[in-house]
Formats: C-alpha cells, structure tokens, sequence
C-alpha cells in the first residue's frame, strides 16, 4: 500500500502548478523569479548505466532561466521509507542524466552542463535519519584528501515535520504534509478544500483530479473506510461547483444584462441541484428544485449553496432554505 501511496505523489507532481509551487516555497522565492515556468518541460525518466543497468528516476523536469540560455533540471524521487543510500542513488541518478545528456549530444565538449535540483519527498511517519549529502557516506580522510571526495546533496522534503513551525501555510506541499500528520476524516476534509478554493477549475483540473487519486492512495495506507473515502473524494468535486455558483453570481453583476441574468440564473440553479445531490441524495435535491425554481437573485442561490456546505442533515437544510 505504501508503494501504492508513493505513486499517487508522482500524479500530483507531474503537474506543473505543483513543481513550482514547490521551488518557489522550499528553495527560494528569488530562484523562482528567475525562472520561467512556462518552460516547463517533462523528460524522459529512464537511464542506462555502464553495465546496461536499467535505472528510472520518479520524475525530472527542465526549466529555463529568464533571459539566459540556461536552464535547471530538477530530479525529484518519493519515498516511504529512510533510505541508507539514498544520497548515493541520487548521485547515481545526477551522472546518469548528464551521460543521457552527451548521449543526445544535448551538451558537447566546451559546454557547461546543466545544474540539477535534487529533491526527495519522503512520507514515511518515523523521521528521516539517512544523509543527505554523499559526504555524509564516505568515511573520514586526511584534510590532503577532503578536497577530491564527491559532493552532491539532495533537498529533503518530510512531509511529516513540513508546516510544524507555520502552521497557517497553505502552499501546496505543507497542504499535503498536514494531511500526512493528522489524516482523521475532518482534518483531510479541511484541508481539501483549501487547496480546491486555491487551485479552482479549469486551470487546474488536471492537479484537482491528481490529488483525488492521491486521497484515494493515501487513504488506502492510511485504512481508512472506502465509505469514509468515497466522501471525502466528493468534497473536491463539491468545493468546486460551490466556487463556480459564486463565480456564476459575480459574473451576473459585471455583467449587468438581461441575458446574462437569465444565463446565470439556469446556470446557478443546475450546479446547485448538483451540489445537493452530491451531499444528499436525488430524493433531496428534487425537493429542493421547487424551491431552486422560485429564486430569482443570484444572491439567494448563493446562500442557499451555503446552506448546502454547511448543514449536516437534509432536514437541516430545508429548515433553513425554508422547503
């Protein structure tokens, strides 16, 4: 399962919103503004060694600099459990991607080579105790003999003590590492939503259904019930439909034009129906559509959608809906 888990990480890093918010948040907002995102680029992860070993990375990226002919590889692998070797095998991985690069004659005699950034994502619950600089590994020498040892360290991200000393971040990355810590029902829900109200449809589609199928991974390791599951995949879904209803209602008022009234009105009133038959049932939301019919303002569908996130009980709603 935690393999499973470990995968589902690949998904939502596969995303460019994703790799950048995780450069600009743990390696520097001012690396970032050197860097252009549009530039992003997915490479292939698979390297042969030497021996015709075949090796594969979790994922590697290239970004260009900003007005430079420059640009960064950024490596990244997943982990469940602290790997002994870990700085070793990213070592491995740096060499291997420069020798595919003088393979593909990407970079030829007189060239510099491209930097790499190295990171590891660990989720595992007991603390990282491997090193994260292959000097770390190597053992003591004379000062003489220091200077020819490799050097290459990894950035370590632990999912389980990221946010522990800024707890109000919502970034992407502390986002998921609360869940890691404190994955009760409530917690995931919470925080769930955040990230759906901070990466809306449809720029973002394609990360929001990422993080389903990683919720979906996590919860398997985490044991949680599928019917608990099943719930909490909906409150993306449901977050998502809630922001688009007001969305649907600020566009009515710049707008300000009869079409655009009626528009948002057949609009606002099919999303909420949704909405409640999403949380309720098809039972409750037909009962609600008599009263969905007689709303006219886009600020009374907006409240009744309110009404929807917040109650517990169809009996509640309709007690505050007036059905």
């Amino acid at each position: 399962m935690a393999r499973k888990h470990d995968e589902t990480y690949k998904l939502i890093f596969s995303q460019r919103a994703a790799v950048e918010e995780l450069v600009c948040n743990f390696v520097g907002e001012d690396l970032g503004d050197e860097l252009d995102f549009d530039t992003l680029e997915a490479l292939p992860t698979d390297r042969i060694s030497g021996g015709l070993v075949q090796r594969q990375v979790d994922l590697l990226w290239k970004i260009r600099f900003r007005d430079s002919w420059l640009y960064l590889l950024i490596l990244l692998e997943f982990q469940s459990e602290s790997d002994y070797f870990m700085a070793l095998r990213i070592l491995t991985y740096i060499c291997l991607t420069y020798e595919e690069l003088l393979r593909r004659k990407e970079v030829k005699a007189g060239d510099k080579l491209p930097p790499v950034l190295p990171v590891t994502v660990y989720n595992g619950r007991a603390r990282w105790q491997a090193a994260t600089d292959i000097s770390e590994l190597i053992a003591p020498v004379p000062p003489p003999l220091a200077q020819y040892l490799p050097q290459a360290r990894h950035l370590l991200l632990d999912l389980q003590r990221i946010g522990d000393e800024d707890p109000p971040s919502k970034d992407l990355v502390t986002s998921l590492g609360k869940m890691e810590r404190e994955p009760s029902p409530e917690n995931i829900q919470r925080v769930m939503r955040s990230l759906a109200v901070r990466f809306p449809e449809p720029g973002f589609t394609e990360l929001r259904k990422a993080l389903v199928a990683w919720l979906a991974g996590a919860g398997e390791a985490w044991q949680i019930p599928k019917e608990e599951l099943a719930r909490l995949q909906t409150s993306m879904e449901e977050e998502t439909m809630y922001e688009r209803v007001k969305e649907m209602r600020d566009q009515v008022h710049r707008d300000g034009v009869q079409k655009g009234l009626e528009r948002g009105r057949a609009e606002g009133r099919a999303l909420v129906g949704r909405l409640a038959t999403r949380k309720f049932g098809a039972e409750t939301a037909e009962q609600l559509s008599r009263v969905l019919g007689d709303i006219a303002e886009p600020e009374r569908l907006a409240e009744v959608a309110d009404a929807i996130i917040d109650c517990n009980s169809d009996t509640e709603l309709f007690a505050r809906v007036g059905a």
